[in-house]
């Protein structure tokens, strides 16, 4: 699952800089924090992912999750805003990995954080 998750958020923000340079800027501050957040946010989730677990400080995969969940919110508004979606092959997949990837990470990211079980 970590692998999975990892995939996906380095494949989102590689395909948002793409767009980023191929169709310019957005020009609604929503939409900037929007952008801002769905390059930021994966790049965040992947270094705190690949950090050895207790280096950071316990509050950092919190942090990380919280990130996520309001990208999640986002990207959720987004959609129900943007619909009926513009023409284009490739617009509902990036919807979709927009969706999924913070829902991936929030899931790994908390299993990541839960206490191994201890043998009585």
């Amino acid at each position: 699952m970590k692998a999975l998750t990892v995939l996906c958020n380095v494949v989102l923000a590689a395909l948002s800089v793409m767009i980023v340079a191929t169709e310019g800027f957005p020009k609604e501050p929503a939409y900037i924090a929007l952008t801002a957040l769905i390059v930021l946010v994966p790049i965040f989730t992947v270094f705190v992912m690949a950090r050895k677990p207790g280096s950071g400080g316990p509050n950092l995969p919190r942090v990380a999750i919280l990130c996520n969940l309001l990208l999640l919110g986002l990207a959720a508004w987004a959609m129900i805003v943007q619909y009926p979606y513009p023409e284009g092959p490739s617009v509902i997949p990036f919807a979709v990995l927009a969706v999924l990837t913070p829902a991936l990470s929030v899931a790994a990211l908390g299993r990541a954080t839960r206490p191994a079980p201890t043998a009585n």
